[in-house]
């Protein structure tokens, strides 16, 4: 249902996630010669802590709590919660949807398409969640709703998500069938954006209008020795740790280079780049509120 690429073990060879539909999600080690090792049970992500199987649908694999460790975020159906699991380094992870709050905010929604952005710049990245059940007759059997507002948590710096989405307008939108998800600074205000598709209605575009005086950075790499986009290349600014991937959330793919909110700091004193290639790469001196193309050396 769901992939998502990051290098979970920090060995410099990216792994995969992949949902799988009521069954045990798979997480594929990277041994380095071409070849995988699916490891998703020993590692600790191939089921919630209770052992259940649950509807896994769209993910993201992405440092969200600025560790430096790539930690997985699954969503789900209403009742299931939305999985997230914490990287522990060594290859381990541990299921954090309680200690978060995301269990009590997702247990009634349910999800397709979740993207890590920090969309208030404030350097810690939130969750926006595109929202709706996959049975159009849910109602007439359950207590759940078909067609849903979309969502986002915003990440409140203690390991821990609150729900924004009223506040961010999104709640008071009319319900639809969401599916997919994308994030771009569509008209290059350094506010991430996000648009959505919904089943037989015309997809919706949100336009951040929040950050105000939040600093931002948003890096475009270009590789030579390794692939063109710098996909795989991982960045480090400070406490915050990101990666350039596309792939992430479900039937979408995002390609907005590799953001990064930066709260009051008025210029970036290190930036850190490690191509797929082992080159690193560091940037000293950088100023803000801009996009800036990165060529590596």
């Amino acid at each position: 249902m769901g992939v998502a690429v990051a290098d979970y073990d920090l060995d410099g060879w990216p792994d995969l996630f992949v949902t799988n539909d009521y069954l045990n999600n798979y997480l594929f080690r990277n041994n380095g010669d071409g070849t995988f090792t699916e490891t998703s049970l020993l590692a600790g992500a191939a089921l919630r802590d209770d052992g259940q199987t649950i509807s896994n649908m769209g993910t993201d694999f992405r440092d969200y709590d600025n560790d430096g460790r790539p930690d997985i975020l699954v969503v789900a159906l209403a009742g299931q919660t939305f999985p997230l699991f914490r990287n522990l380094g060594k290859g381990m992870f541990r299921d954090a949807t309680y200690a978060s709050g995301l269990a009590k905010l997702s247990v009634n929604r349910s999800g397709w398409s979740p993207i890590f952005a920090d969309f208030d710049n404030d350097g810690w990245k939130d969750l926006f969640v595109s929202c709706s059940h996959v049975n159009d007759l849910i109602e007439k059997s359950e207590a759940h709703r078909y067609r849903l507002t979309n969502a986002v948590f915003r990440n409140a710096a203690n390991g821990g998500f609150v729900d924004a989405s009223a506040g961010a307008g999104l709640s008071a939108a009319s319900p639809k069938a969401h599916r997919g998800a994308t994030v771009a600074d569509l008209n290059g205000d350094g506010r991430l954006d996000v648009v959505v598709t919904a089943l037989g209605e015309p997809a919706e575009m949100w336009e951040n209008t929040g950050a105000g005086g939040q600093n931002w950075i948003r890096l475009r790499l270009e590789g030579t020795k390794s692939n063109r986009q710098g996909i795989g290349a991982t960045v480090r600014i400070g406490n915050q740790w990101n990666h350039m991937t596309t792939s992430f959330g479900y039937s979408s793919s995002s390609v907005q280079g590799v953001h990064f909110g930066l709260g009051e700091q008025k210029q970036v004193d290190r930036i850190e780049i490690v191509w797929p290639s082992g080159t690193t790469q560091v940037l000293n001196g950088v100023a803000v509120n801009r996009e800036v193309t990165v060529k590596e050396p």
